[in-house]
């Protein structure tokens, strides 16, 4: 019976494709019928003066600056425009695509897998090599940590990007078997060139020459020694440096405008801000999460709001910082007895560096969509371990039945997923439930203010006073709070935050000058403390203030006469 199954699913070219996009079919159908959702949508799409300003110079030069949403990315800005002059803002335009590229990577999965475990397994029988990429194809397709790039259409570059890498990926395995020597060169141009334009397509991407490094070095065992003579080390070099210059430039652009355009989201800490031990421990932490992340497929979030200071030290984060740098350590002790084990952990780490937070401020967890990547590896990985490396063949049969019970379970859970994404009210209802939702009052604000904001657009007058009430109360009480803790500096930007939106109360102006006395930022306290006179011209507190600002200006107005 299983192989009758097998017959049909796995078999031929036209089989895999065609039981593959039924899968994805029965999992993502419902988001044909899904709108805009008010998280980066507006930004990046229906309220996106790149997708509908005529052509110019001046337009040509704003898509490849990198300043609209902080990132590089002027392909998808070019498919963007592409769907519009089609489709205009018909939202089912705009998810069908994100699900067309989502399938389209999943389709290439598959042959790339077989042909990395014809590789790897000598002597594997190509329809068992089918079997298994198919699976692996599967899996990937549904799992629930995948579904945010497939049915946000903010996060369409996302498997753009994956199939432009696959793509390059397949020509590069090409391009290094000796059996097609002789057409390397040009395998070799193919492969840079989809690295390329995974590049101009997601900056996600851009250490994917670190990964072909790790995977020559380990998983193929293909690179130079350095008893190999010079020349071949040179051009080893030389080739991936080929790869990772072009991604340089594309990491560059993506830093240059994140630094220029502090609007969107809040600018990258200083290493006086956030110093190197925090940034090593919380990307330890966040890499942990993309490992647990696969082998977890439950609590998916499309959110990972940014740390309070009092969680970055928390037993949680220390906890995971420290199981992923012993475990990094572990392989690295071990890379030359198990090698292709380096080789994975190493690699899948290289191609999630972009997405670990490293130049942000503190996370623990990373996003669904940052996953979509480094998951390639790792279940490529798990289905290459299923494979004897003695005896090839002789793969158990009873496999069949339990992996395709596996795919069964996480098309349902992925299937759960997908309703996420229906539309605002839906995701934000959802994200509300997450256990991180409050660990950040500022982005826990700024989620009512959107979701205020949509109902206050569609005439729910009622509920849109209520969430605008939310945040306000929110963004008041998480000042006060980091004040009670002694977050002087968490206080005062989340004071801000309500001031900017809601406007100040005098006890809470009065309360920030405190805070900015306790940092030192005297020019800043004194406005606010002659703010706070102006409405409360009697309050003896804000005078004693006045009078601790007045005592402390004078030495430093002293020293610099």
């Amino acid at each position: 019976m299983w192989r009758n199954v097998t017959d049909r699913l796995f078999r031929g070219q036209l089989g895999p494709t065609v039981s593959l996009t039924l899968l994805v079919a029965a999992v993502f159908w419902p988001a044909f019928g899904y709108d805009f959702v008010r998280w980066d949508d507006p930004v990046n799409v229906t309220q996106n003066p790149l997708i509908t300003e005529p052509w110019s110079r001046e337009l040509v030069t704003k898509l490849l600056n990198g300043d609209t949403a902080l990132r590089f990315k002027p392909l998808p800005w070019l498919l963007y425009r592409g769907i519009h002059a089609g489709f205009g803002f018909n939202p089912s335009a705009w998810h069908g695509v994100s699900l067309l590229l989502h399938l389209g990577a999943v389709l290439l999965f598959r042959p790339v897998l077989k042909r990395l475990l014809i590789r790897l397994r000598p002597g594997l029988p190509e329809g068992t090599a089918g079997a298994l990429a198919w699976v692996g194809a599967a899996v990937w397709a549904v799992h629930p940590a995948h579904v945010e790039p497939a049915c946000w259409v903010t996060a369409t570059p996302y498997p753009l990007m994956v199939i432009f890498l696959l793509g390059s990926f397949w020509f590069y395995l090409r391009a290094i078997d000796p059996m097609e020597a002789a057409s390397a060169t040009r395998l070799f141009i193919w492969a840079w060139l989809l690295a390329l334009a995974s590049y101009l397509t997601y900056p996600v991407g851009a250490t994917y020459g670190l990964w072909l490094i790790a995977a020559d070095l380990w998983i193929f065992r293909c690179a130079p020694t350095w008893r190999s003579p010079g020349r071949e080390i040179g051009n080893w070099l030389g080739r991936h440096a080929l790869f990772l210059i072009p991604a340089l430039v594309s990491v560059y652009i993506t830093w240059k405008s994140s630094a220029a355009t502090p609007w969107l989201y809040p600018a990258p800490p200083t290493l006086a801000e956030v110093d190197l031990l925090v940034r090593l421990k919380m990307g330890a932490a966040m890499l942990g999460s993309v490992w647990t992340d696969l082998l977890w497929p439950f609590g998916q979030t499309p959110n990972n709001p940014m740390l309070p200071v009092w969680l970055v030290n928390g037993p949680m984060i220390i906890s995971l910082a420290a199981v992923v740098a012993l475990g990094l350590a572990a392989v690295w002790l071990g890379r030359r007895r198990w090698p292709a084990t380096t080789g994975v952990v190493l690699g899948s780490s290289a191609l999630a560096l972009p997405v670990l937070g490293l130049a942000q401020w503190p996370h623990w967890s990373v996003a669904d969509r940052h996953v979509y990547l480094p998951h390639l590896v790792l279940i490529g990985a798990f289905v290459v371990a299923l494979i004897p490396r003695d005896r090839p063949a002789a793969v158990k049969s009873f496999w069949v039945p339990v992996l395709l019970l596996l795919v069964a379970a996480l098309a349902w859970l992925g299937g759960r997923q997908v309703h996420v994404w229906k539309n605002t009210d839906t995701l934000f209802a959802y994200v509300e439930q997450q256990p991180a939702f409050a660990w950040n009052p500022g982005q826990q604000a700024y989620i009512y203010q959107l979701w205020a904001t949509q109902a206050e657009e569609q005439g729910r007058s009622t509920e849109a006073r209520s969430k605008f009430d939310q945040a306000r109360h929110t963004l008041q009480e998480g000042a006060l709070q980091a004040a009670g803790r002694g977050a002087w500096a968490e206080a005062v930007d989340l004071s801000r935050m309500l001031e900017q939106s809601f406007g100040l109360p005098p006890l809470l102006r009065r309360e920030r000058a405190r805070w900015l006395l306790a940092l030192d930022r005297l020019t800043e306290a004194g406005d606010d403390l002659r703010q706070t006179l102006q409405v409360w011209p009697d309050d003896a507190e804000t005078r004693s203030l006045l009078h601790e600002w007045e005592q402390r200006r004078r030495p430093a107005s002293a020293n610099h006469l």
